[in-house]
């Protein structure tokens, strides 16, 4: 069995609001240790034709040693709720649609939905217990919202629901860098197969910094990790003024 390291709901260039090439992300992440990246582009543009284009290119970008794992990140109609998904032979599922229905079509085809970022927009307040049996996991530490320390709920949700934890990048842009990553453990060749079958089987366990990232939940290293976010969201402010300032 071999362990592979997977950064997990990473966006390109394909999606509206971001801008790296697959190349480009495949030689980045590569270079950060990950064999494996968890593609998941916002449906909003895509037709079942882009699917099929985009598809083609993820394989096209692959490289030895890395491996794009095409994913979607479906919306419900007013932007709150969002879901990745992964699946072998899905189809373009559409945009805007209600999330119950996303979920319940990814099973249909064999797919794997996990629930992003709960707390952006407060999405968290439309769950439905109900979709817990067609979620694969739910995101407990999301690098884009939640910043350098898992959101302070995120396991409790997790536990709660009986869902296994998940942490993302949603790598949007170079900010979003940070040793997150969702490790597999495959027996034999890492394909897009493979990595599929270890996410609907349920093996797979958050890491962070080459350890579980449950240890940042609670205790000291949790209490620090917040700490230094707290810090973090403080200083940001002023950083991205001298930021704009600069480029001006």
């Amino acid at each position: 069995m071999r362990k592979v390291r997977a950064a997990a709901h990473v966006h390109s260039e394909w999606s509206y609001d971001a801008s790296w090439a697959l190349p480009d992300l495949a030689k980045a992440f590569s270079r950060r240790g990950y064999d494996v990246v968890l593609m998941a582009e916002h449906d909003r543009g895509f037709d079942e034709a882009r699917w099929d284009e985009y598809k083609r290119a993820c394989a096209e970008a692959s490289a030895d040693g890395i491996l794009l794992v095409p994913g979607m990140e479906y919306e419900d109609a007013d932007n709150v709720v969002h879901v990745p998904v992964w699946g072998e032979a899905m189809p373009y599922l559409g945009h805007g649609r209600p999330t119950a229905d996303v979920l319940q079509d990814a099973r249909d085809e064999g797919a794997v939905a996990v629930l992003a970022h709960p707390w952006r927009r407060d999405a968290v307040e439309r769950f439905d217990p109900d979709w817990v049996q067609f979620l694969a996991a739910v995101e407990i530490w999301n690098r884009h919202y939640d910043g350098v320390a898992p959101n302070p709920g995120g396991r409790r949700f997790a536990q709660q629901h009986g869902l296994p934890p998940f942490v993302s990048l949603d790598f949007h842009s170079r900010r979003q860098f940070f040793p997150l990553a969702m490790e597999l453990e495959i027996d034999g060749p890492v394909t897009t197969t493979a990595v599929y079958e270890e996410l609907r089987q349920g093996r797979f366990r958050p890491a962070a910094m080459r350890v579980s990232a449950l240890r940042f939940t609670n205790g000291l290293p949790g209490t620090t990790m917040r700490g230094l976010e707290r810090a973090r969201r403080v200083l940001r402010g002023p950083a991205r003024r001298l930021e704009r300032a600069v480029r001006r």
